[in-house]
């Protein structure tokens, strides 16, 4: 049990915060420079990405690299889609295609990145105490 908190727990607590981020009415656009939500959206979604891939890596789970993917990026889809509900915000194609780029660059980020020792049953238990 502990061990799939450890794994999946940040994919699901990210989740959450994505969710009450997205319930969020206008949150104001950036003057900074053109298109900083879409910035936003591929570095919040890369967040979604990388706990993904962490959850994969801990767990040494079998589950296929394109379905994590995959489902990190249908929760884009379904952010979008809960966006039509809330006051001030509204989906958008332009905003998916930015959670889904960032979703695939951090999970790639992650993989890439990710030591490349396995860590044993036995290691994970010293560890936990």
């Amino acid at each position: 049990m502990i061990e799939a908190l450890i794994s999946w727990g940040p994919a699901a607590a990210w989740a959450v915060v994505l969710f009450f981020l997205s319930q969020q009415g206008d949150l104001g656009k950036s003057d900074l420079f053109a298109h900083a939500d879409k910035l936003a959206h591929l570095s919040l979604y890369a967040v979604l990405g990388a706990t993904l891939a962490w959850g994969r890596g801990w767990r040494r789970s079998p589950i296929p690299h394109w379905l994590l993917v995959l489902a990190g990026v249908l929760y884009g889809a379904s952010d979008e889609l809960h966006q039509s509900w809330v006051p001030g915000r509204s989906p958008s194609a332009v905003d998916l295609v930015a959670d889904g780029l960032g979703v695939i660059v951090g999970y790639a980020l992650l993989l890439r990145f990710w030591p490349g020792r396995r860590i044993t049953a036995a290691e994970r238990s010293v560890s936990l105490g």
